[in-house]
């Protein structure tokens, strides 16, 4: 996927800089913009340094179709998993350079034949309201996620979990899944057969975890604002269909300390010319995709600002 930003990839920068560079035009003759960056200053552990950045860190960010929604056990797509992804953390997660580091599990440990994994809690994790987070929460959650009345589609991504493939199919109860809760921050996975890319899987948004108490309150309108209880950066705030989901900072996430955007708005814009026009004009600061048919013209003018995923 290519995108754009106008900021590095740390989201750390400045989006409404006054200074402005030269300007192209595309083939409608608009102009687009260019910012000056300023140099980036690091303190001494690693972090921007504060006098740099703009008095409100917010971030506009173009994604895509209209989510399907927010229950990251049930809904599809990138544009559902770019938001959950903020809101929810998995026991592990991903760094900028994609490789795997720790989320709600600090360290993990895989037996020496490799059928069993453990997983070491943040003792200090804790959901959007306050509650603590415990091993229970991941085995509610994993559960969840197998049952087939729950109907996700992406279960199967859980079959390396001993007897959860005969769960999903109906054969065996949920309470047969390979998951144990050993203590209130130690949980266990027991494995088919040696499966490395367990990992992977759990820093998937569908290995997410989701908060009991709101699930069995609010049955399917859990995922809505004002009922929704998360675990990551990020909470649910605001969810305007066809307009926009604002989410705010989560100030119980234990790494709150470390997080540097207040805001972050996400846009559904299903035309990739018309979000790039909206990217030009200054009211995106993220694209979801650029168009192909654009791709030469943004390479030669703004390549400081495109980003490839592959």
């Amino acid at each position: 996927m290519r995108y754009l930003v106008t900021i590095p990839a740390v989201l750390i920068l400045a989006f409404a800089l006054s200074a402005c560079g030269e300007r192209s035009e595309l083939e409608t003759g608009v102009p687009v913009q260019r910012w000056n960056l300023p140099e980036v200053i690091f303190t001494e552990d690693g972090r921007p340094d504060p006098s740099i950045l703009a008095p409100v860190q917010v971030l506009h960010r173009g994604n895509g179709t209209q989510p399907q929604g927010l229950d990251p056990h049930i809904t599809e797509g990138v544009p559902s998993s770019n938001i959950q992804r903020d809101l929810f953390e998995g026991l592990l997660t991903r760094a900028a350079d994609s490789s795997i580091i720790p989320g709600v599990a600090e360290r993990w440990e895989v037996s020496e034949d490799g059928f069993t994994w453990t997983f070491f809690l943040r003792e200090n994790a804790r959901w959007s309201n306050g509650d603590l987070m415990t091993a229970d929460d991941w085995l509610f959650s994993f559960r969840r996620i197998v049952n087939p009345a729950t109907g996700s589609r992406f279960a199967i991504l859980l079959n390396p979990i001993l007897h959860a493939e005969d769960i999903v199919a109906g054969r065996r109860p949920v309470e047969d899944l390979g998951v144990r809760v050993i203590d209130d921050f130690t949980l266990e996975i027991d494995l088919e057969a040696p499966n490395p890319l367990l990992a992977e899987v759990l820093t998937h948004s569908l290995a997410s975890p989701v908060h009991r108490p709101s699930v069995e309150a609010h049955g399917d309108r859990w995922a809505r604002p004002g009922n929704m209880v998360s675990n990551g950066a990020y909470m649910l705030e605001e969810l305007a269909m066809q307009s926009h989901i604002r989410l705010v900072r989560n100030p119980y996430y234990w790494d709150n300390d470390n997080t540097i955007i207040d805001e972050v708005f996400f846009y559904p814009t299903e035309d990739l010319s018309a979000e790039l026009m909206r990217y030009r004009a200054g009211e995106l600061s993220w694209t979801y995709e650029v168009p192909n048919t654009q791709f030469n013209w943004i390479q030669a003018n703004l390549a400081d600002e495109l980003v490839a995923d592959d």
